[in-house]
């Protein structure tokens, strides 16, 4: 398989993780990823699909993190949002619209599985070296402008989205602030553990050292 085919397998394979742990807590009601919270909130009161919302809530954080990195906007950020924004909306309307339940003890299932998968399919699919998801870009600029671990600025960024999913009355639960805290841990220990399979951030770089 070449590099390029390699990336894009584990780009499209990172992304379709990602969206359905987005999914799987949007299921669970007991709270989403703060991102989530404002695109669900932004989908309840003004229209549209969640995954909609994906796409335009993240155009607008594509040309901030270019403002934030004093840079031109990374227009091919508006690939991942488009993906996410697809993937979304046909797990949560379509493939997983019959999962619904009321038993507390399933929806923390799906909560806390929904948390691990969303972490795992971030640290995946930056293994790719594509264009990063607005909000993870996010993250990553300010890790370049400050040289803080991704733990932190992935908290950060969680935190102001936070507010603003709360100013939009979005579906903020005991849950959302638990992802506050934990989803950048748990993305720099799946982002250890792949460094440690043998998976670096940069494939290019590992490939061009074998050469």
């Amino acid at each position: 398989m070449s590099l390029f085919l390699k990336r894009t397998f584990i780009y499209v394979t990172g992304l379709f993780i990602l969206s359905l742990g987005v999914v799987l807590m949007i299921k669970s009601h007991v709270g989403v990823a703060p991102w989530d919270a404002l695109n669900v909130a932004l989908s309840d009161r003004v229209g549209l699909t969640v995954g909609s919302w994906v796409f335009i809530v993240g155009g607008v954080l594509i040309f901030i993190n270019g403002l934030i990195k004093k840079r031109f906007p990374n227009l091919a950020g508006f690939i991942p949002i488009l993906v996410i924004g697809g993937f979304v909306d046909l797990l949560n309307l379509r493939v997983l619209s019959i999962v619904e339940t009321e038993e507390l003890l399933i929806q923390w299932g799906l909560f806390l599985g929904g948390l691990g998968v969303l972490a795992s399919g971030i640290a995946i699919y930056l293994r790719a070296s594509f264009p990063s998801v607005p909000n993870d870009e996010f993250m990553l600029a300010i890790t370049e402008r400050t040289g803080w671990g991704i733990n932190v600025t992935k908290t950060i960024g969680e935190a102001i989205a936070l507010v603003l999913a709360f100013l939009w009355r979005g579906p903020i639960g005991v849950g959302t602030i638990i992802v506050v805290v934990c989803l950048g841990l748990l993305v720099g220990l799946f982002d250890k553990l792949l460094l440690k399979a043998g998976l670096p951030r940069t494939l290019i770089v590992r490939d061009r050292m074998n050469e």
